[in-house]
């Protein structure tokens, strides 16, 4: 018996044991090729051979690798380097499917060699396209980027378009995850233009979903949409569903971003219509999620909970645990808002072991502080502490800041509410810290955001116009061409004239009306660059001026600080009793005003950056306005101020507690502030044309009729001494105008000079 029936003999046996866990329509390609390999040469044979390997690659990696092999001795025996090659390049490709990337490396180099050695071109490419799948996979993207480089200049110097396209869009794809969205979109951009051409509209389809979630990805909501629309006609073209459902949830997600719930809820319900069309239940369960979700944002949490639970059923049903635990966590956020504290726990404990199980440190640090909220939600501040400190040791592992600022800011609630003011403000401090932090990222990202917008906005119109400037170049050459054409013709004397001015007329009105719609595009383009970099200037303005509002409300408070502290310390035994008691005083209200300026700043900074979470609920005004009024009640009795609270009894309204708690406390203070002593500061509530009016009037000094409109200004940032010299923090009502608006209300000033002043705001009442 030869060796090749040898071999052919062994395949059978391998066959008949491996073959009943394929596919039944890949079982029968792979019974066709193995019976094939008895009539056919030596080098097909090794043909065979490796198509066998790539086919086995999704069953049995066993048997891939079993094939590959043979065909790598056959080749070895018969020295085709083709089939060499190849066969190092399909065995190279299942160490990597293992995770043994070394191994495949070193396969990978051994393939690319032979490959060099015949010169194959598109073969060379492939490997180095491999190689650079192969350091992706291992976060190693500059080498991933030198590899898919040399692929794609091999492609190029081939007139090879279509691996060509790909390869940019390889490039673009590494530098998504190098978080360098413009260089991702400028290679993304030059393999859209290559797809054009080829017209191929699959690929097409997919460029514009990948530049759209770059869009996403830098908040550019409405560039990403276009390109998500565009997408998404491709697909309603070529009747693909899973397309068109991922489309739709992504437009989903972009109007859910720009807060028009309405719309996101349309295509988010598009999208489970298709996946249920599909009979696709893992999709259905993404979609019921992100239904829940903006229901929960739109307040409605009955009905964002009835699409939790059907999220939850299909996650179950497959037994998708990350799905399950998600589910649960949701469900158990807003069983905490109705009110339902023993489901709330039973559901944020199951998706806490789940995630235990998973070894999901980040979850496992968000759940802690969801436990957390709940216990502090039944003022249970004990157990509520020993969740929060597993929360805080886990997020420092992850470096979860989100999650360690949540947490902070629970136990600087938790600590107030026991009146531990010392722990309360280390805890606030840490808060602030990580807020500055958290800020200090957010406001580069967002102005490296509003750079990638201007650099992309004038890469488009660099292109538009190299794309212009080639078709006037075209139209001038068929110019040319047609003239030397009529200069031919000139035999033909009257006719070749005739036709010849006809010409060179239409050709010139033609060539006039395309350079002034040219003209007129690029004064467009010219328009929107001037208006993105007036954009650019304001945004920097106003970061400017928030910095010199925080050195400026800074200063006094240290300088008091450091000055009468100094000086405690170094003349103590000289001072008088009542020299060490005026000074303390002085340290002491400084201290106060930093701790509110902060306050002020960490609020006001959430509000910017949208951190703010509203959790709209069922209040009663008057006990909120006793709990804000609390700390104030000394200072107000110092300066003999009558503090009266004509705020009716259960007087209700829809409203986020801890918003129109600040909101109150800054109103009040202020009003304290300015009220001479003996004065009388009053707060009342009504309800009008369907809204509750709640107005903070004292008897003090008033605001001049031209300050009036500086108030909430961070542009005017309007500040002054209070009727005993109280320092303010110039951010107290642009806090509030921010808060009074996340909660869907208004904030006015009514003021006489000299006789006092009224502070009114609006809140939602109970339907």
């Amino acid at each position: 018996m030869s060796t090749y029936k040898l071999l052919l003999l062994t395949i059978f046996l391998f066959v008949l044991f491996q073959s009943t866990v394929v596919a039944q329509d890949d079982r029968r390609i792979i019974d066709s090729l193995v019976h094939e390999l008895r009539n056919v040469t030596e080098n097909e044979k090794i043909a065979i051979l490796n198509e066998l390997s790539k086919l086995y690659w999704n069953y049995s990696l066993d048997s891939s690798f079993y094939y590959a092999n043979e065909a790598l001795s056959l080749a070895h025996i018969v020295q085709d380097k083709k089939g060499l090659s190849d066969s190092y390049n399909r065995i190279a490709n299942v160490y990597y499917f293992q995770g043994k990337h070394e191994k495949a490396l070193e396969f990978y180099e051994k393939s690319l060699v032979i490959r060099k050695q015949t010169d194959d071109i598109n073969g060379i490419a492939s490997i180095y396209n491999n190689m650079a799948i192969l350091y992706s996979n291992k976060a190693e993207y500059e080498k991933t980027l030198e590899l898919y480089n040399e692929a794609l200049n091999l492609s190029i110097s081939t007139g090879d378009k279509f691996n060509t396209a790909s390869y940019y869009s390889s490039i673009a794809g590494t530098y998504v995850n190098m978080e360098n969205s413009r260089k991702a979109l400028e290679y993304y951009f030059k393999s859209l233009e290559i797809t054009k051409e080829l017209g191929e509209e699959k690929a097409l389809a997919r460029i514009y979903r990948s530049i759209g979630n770059v869009y996403s990805d830098i908040t550019s909501w409405d560039m990403a949409l276009n390109y998500f629309l565009d997408a998404l006609e491709i697909y309603k073209k070529n009747n693909d569903q899973n397309g068109l459902s991922a489309m739709y949830n992504n437009i989903g997600i972009i109007y859910q971003n720009n807060k028009d719930k309405d719309k996101a809820l349309v295509y988010f319900q598009k999208s489970l219509e298709i996946e249920i069309s599909i009979n696709n239940e893992e999709g259905q369960a993404s979609a019921y999620n992100n239904i829940g979700t903006v229901y929960d944002e739109l307040g409605n949490k009955t009905k964002a909970l009835e699409y939790y639970n059907k999220s939850y059923e299909i996650n179950k049903k497959y037994n998708d645990e990350e799905g399950i635990a998600i589910s649960l966590n949701n469900i158990g956020l807003i069983c905490i808002d109705l009110g339902d504290y023993k489901k709330a726990y039973n559901n944020l404990i199951q998706s806490l072991e789940i995630n235990r199980k998973r070894n999901d440190t980040y979850d496992i640090a968000n759940i802690n502080n969801n436990l957390a909220k709940l216990y502090l939600r039944q003022k249970k501040y004990d157990e509520a502490k020993n969740h929060l400190a597993t929360s805080i040791k886990l997020a420092q592992q992850v470096d979860g800041k989100d999650i360690l600022l949540e947490a902070y800011d629970f136990l600087y609630i938790i600590y107030s509410e026991e009146n531990n003011y010392k722990t309360a403000l280390k805890y606030y401090k840490l808060y602030a810290e990580m807020g500055d932090s958290l800020y200090s990222k957010e406001a580069n990202n967002r102005i490296a955001e509003t750079r990638i917008k201007y650099e992309t906005e004038n890469i488009e119109s660099e292109n538009e116009l190299l794309r212009k400037n080639n078709e006037i170049h075209l139209l001038q050459l068929k110019r040319q061409k047609n003239l030397q054409r009529y200069w031919i013709g000139l035999t033909i004397l009257i006719l070749a004239l005739a036709i010849l001015g006809f010409s060179q007329v239409r050709l010139k009105k033609k060539t006039n009306n395309l350079l002034e719609s040219k003209n007129n595009q690029l004064k467009d383009a010219n328009d929107k660059l001037s208006s993105s970099e007036k954009n650019l200037k304001e945004l920097n303005a106003t970061k400017d001026k928030f910095f010199s509002i925080i050195a400026h409300d800074l200063k006094n408070p240290f300088q008091a600080l450091l000055g009468f502290s100094e000086t405690l310390y170094t003349r103590h035994n000289e001072l008088t009793d009542k020299e060490i008691k005026e000074y303390s005083k002085i340290i002491y209200e400084s201290s106060q005003n930093l701790f509110n300026l902060l306050g002020n700043l960490l609020q006001w900074s959430k509000s910017q950056l949208g951190n703010i979470k509203v959790s709209p609920e069922k209040i009663n005004l008057s006990d909120i306005y006793d709990e804000a009024t609390s700390l104030l009640t000394l200072t107000a009795e110092k300066k003999n101020i009558k503090l009266q609270n004509n705020i009716p009894d259960n007087f209700l309204v829809f409203a986020d507690k801890h918003i129109v708690s600040t909101v109150l406390r800054n109103l009040v203070n202020n009003a304290v502030k300015f009220t001479n002593k003996g004065g009388e500061i009053t707060t009342f509530a009504e309800i009008k044309n369907n809204e509750a009016i709640i107005a903070v009037s004292d008897n003090g000094i008033g605001i001049k009729p031209e300050n009036i409109d500086k108030l909430f200004k961070i542009d005017y940032s309007y500040s002054t001494k209070g009727t005993e010299n109280e320092q303010g923090t110039g951010l107290g009502l642009i806090l509030c105008k921010e808060l009074i608006e996340e909660n869907n209300g208004r904030i006015w000033c009514e003021s006489t000079y000299g006789k006092g002043s009224s502070f009114y705001f609006t809140l939602p009442v109970i339907e």
